[in-house]
């Protein structure tokens, strides 16, 4: 067991929604370096980065890697907005599926495959993470009404403008995902006139919120105020101009997987561990099916995999044990540089490191 001490530095994961027109874009601006993913059209205004010509859900997906592929194009990624991404997500599995609409589906099924596809972007976007780039979802909000157990009463509620059926979870893998959680809106104070005393609202002040309230979520994990003004300068210090990004780290990688681990203390598998998400692995996805030409560390990888015998399940986690991917990211979804130099470089120590901490009790 490696035991470490003392805070990380790492890119942030941050999420931002609240009303229209309070500034969302304009703040996202301010982090370091930032380039936008405009699906909304609405950084024209704006002196930044951006691509805007996207059009579909693949396209999407394809410029998230190639940020990946290219870390040195910005230090932060914009998604401008969720609630436009997941339009593309819906228009995408609705046309795979022969569908005209998420609800055609039956039985919540199309909700189902929606948070499916959704995932794989946010594992997408922890890929930039891991290069060293912060990542800021705007959203757009909604007020709902949400209704106490038992009858008790009713209370108005702001959540991500996202898909409001019961079935879709889009929104709370979204909110979990996040570092930095924050709701923008406008402060308004009611003020009684003391000649008709009737009440006047006044104000219109632009704040944000960072931790959970009666009528909004919003968490973070800087320790900062519960409320604060809605500009960028009350949380620069959260958010780290520059990370080191993970292919500088890959010998590092290499001596933590040659670690030795006490033989008395080996982690087991036990039937508790099983409810850690696990990676979907379709026919496609298995070692030893065709791999594209242009992935020739993949093809080593599950070529060492069959030769020793050891399913993916096992690579998998192992790699999250180290925590360097989470445990439902599939070994296809692994960054290139890191199969090559980590999992086929070292593979005898990998090798050595599941024979002598994955020992299943039955």
């Amino acid at each position: 067991m490696n035991i470490t001490k003392g805070i990380i530095s790492r890119p942030v994961k941050g999420c931002v929604y609240g009303v229209e027109g309070i500034g969302k874009s304009t703040f996202a601006g301010k982090w370091p370096d930032p380039l936008f993913l405009d699906l909304d059209g609405g950084t024209s205004r704006l002196d930044v980065n951006r691509v805007s010509d996207i059009q579909s859900w693949p396209q999407l997906m394809e410029d998230v890697k190639e940020v990946y592929s290219n870390p040195s194009l910005c230090r932060t990624l914009v998604i401008d907005t969720a609630d436009a991404a997941e339009r593309l997500c819906i228009e995408y599995i609705c046309g795979k599926y022969g569908k005209k609409g998420i609800e055609d589906f039956g039985y919540g099924s199309g909700y189902t495959y929606l948070v499916e596809e959704f995932s794989r972007f946010l594992v997408l976007l922890e890929t930039c993470i891991a290069q060293g780039i912060n990542v800021c979802i705007l959203a757009h909000a909604i007020l709902k009404t949400v209704t106490l157990p038992d009858e008790m009463g009713q209370y108005d509620h702001w959540e991500l403008k996202l898909s409001s059926k019961t079935t879709n979870k889009v929104a709370p893998l979204v909110k979990e995902w996040a570092d930095l959680l924050l709701f923008a809106n406008y402060e308004t104070i009611l003020v009684t006139d003391d000649a008709s005393k009737k009440q006047k609202a006044q104000g219109g002040k632009r704040v944000m919120w960072t931790t959970h309230t009666t009528f909004a979520d919003a968490k973070n994990r800087f320790d900062l105020p519960d409320k604060l003004p809605f500009d960028y300068s009350y949380i620069a210090k959260c958010i780290p101009d520059a990370s080191k990004p993970l292919t500088e780290s890959i010998p590092a990688a290499r001596e933590e997987f040659a670690k030795k681990e006490p033989a008395e203390k080996p982690l087991k598998k036990t039937v508790e561990a099983s409810a850690e998400p696990k990676p979907v692995i379709t026919q496609e996805d298995a070692p030893g099916a065709q791999v594209p030409a242009n992935r020739p560390a993949l093809a080593k990888v599950y070529a060492l995999m069959k030769q020793g015998n050891i399913p993916e399940e096992d690579i998998v986690r192992a790699v999250s044990m180290k925590g360097y991917f989470p445990p439902n990211m599939k070994i296809s979804d692994y960054p290139d540089d890191f199969i090559d130099g980590v999992l086929v470089g070292a593979w005898d120590q990998i090798k050595s490191f599941i024979k002598e901490n994955m020992k299943v009790l039955f």
